[in-house]
């Protein structure tokens, strides 16, 4: 009988162990069957199986089995964390993923709502990576189509303007401030081709914003070359080849309705202009011929109906629809006591806020909620000097542990003295150390970042009550070397933590 998983689990709760299940609760819907009766008889076969690391294995109303892990296991733990440092929690997952995110249209300045696809696919970037899976970082620039026609019409009217001759920006154009920088610098550049070198320089604005976020990218798609490469057509062959093409009002349509999609979606308008759809399937083809086992991609909410449209494109090629995993990333608001600058349009730009609080504060409050919440982000606590500002709270604990270390230079790392840990605060932070293995899986596996703040705050409050409790400095030598080999592990946790969140760990506050 098969179940889902996860199958074990790390308790919220200390005093339930080190694992959990409530397979005995799963079971029991399907057997008909008391759960506490098949906890019972599971737990006799895990006893008659037990190792000598487990202390205890114990029941909890309604049906959940714990266990416990005996003290020997989690020092000997503590003392491979110190030795190896993160390559304790390195995983080996042997896949390639092609990870798309951001995207947005070079058509203007990146908001805050870009900023935290930005970040979140880059923390995704980095997690996966850790995990062992190789990742190329994607950036999809849309350099044709209506949208970019309507910005460089934009733009060259805004050249009117500048040469002070009558104007008109285009319906659906774009009426930012920005574009009017835009348009100053094609006349003081004078360039052949006004197009591209628009784009350039709006590109240059988003290359600079994520520089600015720590942020790189692998790969730079190009909608144009892919149109240029004629792969669209090549792929419309393909469709057409499997009966899947067809014309009707003088336009060519794909049928998407067979393979799930809500209705059929035109590919060629009867203008004979290709639309968006009709690239995105080249492109998700391209991926896949890259050798990827995977595509992840990043859109934004508004992008949520189109999801169904191109896994129906991936299946009619002949691919797993499954290969394209989407993820929604929900919207931002800002929340603070200072009005926000707007000098570039209706919205706030990312610059803005990365000059206001920070590269590595901007980069936490992005991922303090899971990917379909919508963010409230709160600049005035992203600045706080305060226990109440999360970040502040966890870079505390990081000086804190460097401060120590500092008060005893000369007292070396020495393993043999980590089974002198016997307090409850002590073994608390220990076992919760080794538990990020666990939150890596949980964050990898959920494409949620937001797992690893969470854990890396617990480990902050865990430090801190370790800290009031147990002084390190002034022990005898022996609970004196034991706690400096916690506080060791403790800043490798961390520092790892942090660092795959794309945040540097301070060493003075």
């Amino acid at each position: 009988m098969e179940l889902d998983p996860p199958l074990w689990e790390v308790p919220n709760r200390q005093d339930f162990g080190d694992l959990s299940t409530m397979v005995s609760l799963k079971l029991a819907s399907k057997l008909k069957k008391d759960p506490l009766e098949i906890a019972t008889q599971l737990k006799g076969v895990l006893e008659e199986r037990k190792e000598e690391g487990i202390e205890k294995i114990e029941i909890i109303k309604p049906g959940f089995i714990n266990i416990f892990f005996a003290k020997n296991v989690l020092v000997n733990s503590l003392n491979e964390l110190i030795e190896t440092k993160d390559k304790f929690f390195r995983h080996n997952i042997k896949k390639k993923i092609i990870l798309e995110f951001l995207s947005a249209n070079p058509t203007g300045p990146l908001s805050i709502a870009h900023g935290r696809q930005a970040v979140v696919g880059d923390c995704l970037g980095n997690i996966l990576k850790f995990c062992g899976v190789t990742v190329e970082r994607e950036y999809y620039v849309n350099d044709a189509g209506k949208q970019l026609d309507l910005f460089i019409q934009s733009v060259d009217e805004r050249i009117k303007e500048l040469k002070g001759q009558s104007f008109q920006i285009p319906e659906g154009g774009y009426q930012g401030e920005y574009v009017k920088d835009v348009a100053k610098a094609v006349v003081d550049a004078n360039p052949k081709d006004t197009k591209s070198f628009a784009l350039d320089y709006v590109l240059s604005w988003i290359k600079k914003d994520l520089e600015d976020l720590g942020i790189n990218f692998d790969n730079w798609a190009s909608q144009q070359k892919i149109i240029d490469d004629k792969k669209i057509e090549k792929v419309i062959e393909k469709l057409k080849e499997k009966d899947l093409i067809y014309d009707k009002e003088d336009a060519l349509w794909f049928s998407s309705a067979k393979f799930g999609d809500d209705k059929d979606r035109v590919i060629k308008k009867n203008d004979g202009e290709l639309t968006y759809f009709a690239s995105d399937i080249a492109y998700h083809e391209d991926k896949i011929g890259r050798g990827a086992d995977e595509l992840i991609n990043l859109w934004g909410p508004d992008h949520h109906g189109y999801i169904e449209r191109v896994k129906s494109a991936i299946e009619a090629l002949g691919y797993n629809r499954n290969i394209l995993k989407v993820i929604i990333i929900q919207l931002v608001s800002l929340k603070t006591k200072e009005k926000m600058s707007k000098r570039k349009g209706t919205a706030v730009l990312l610059s803005d806020l990365i000059k206001e609080v920070g590269k590595d504060t901007a980069r936490f409050y992005y991922l303090t909620r899971k990917n379909s919440s919508h963010l409230d982000f709160d600049i005035d606590l992203a600045k706080a000097t305060s226990f109440d500002n999360p970040l502040y709270y966890i870079q505390y604990s990081c000086a804190r542990i460097e401060s120590i270390f500092e008060k005893a230079a000369g007292k070396k790392i020495d393993l043999k003295y980590s089974e002198f840990l016997q307090s409850e605060e002590e073994l608390s932070l220990l076992r919760a150390l080794l538990q990020f293995s666990y939150t890596l899986e949980k964050a990898c596996y959920s494409l949620e970042p937001v797992f690893i703040i969470e854990y890396l705050k617990s480990i902050a409050a865990l430090f801190h009550k370790f800290y009031e409790t147990n002084r390190v400095i002034g022990e005898n030598e022996d609970v004196q070397t034991a706690r400096l080999n916690l506080l060791a592990a403790t800043r490798i946790v961390l520092h790892c933590g942090l660092n795959l969140l794309g945040i540097t760990p301070v060493k003075k506050m």
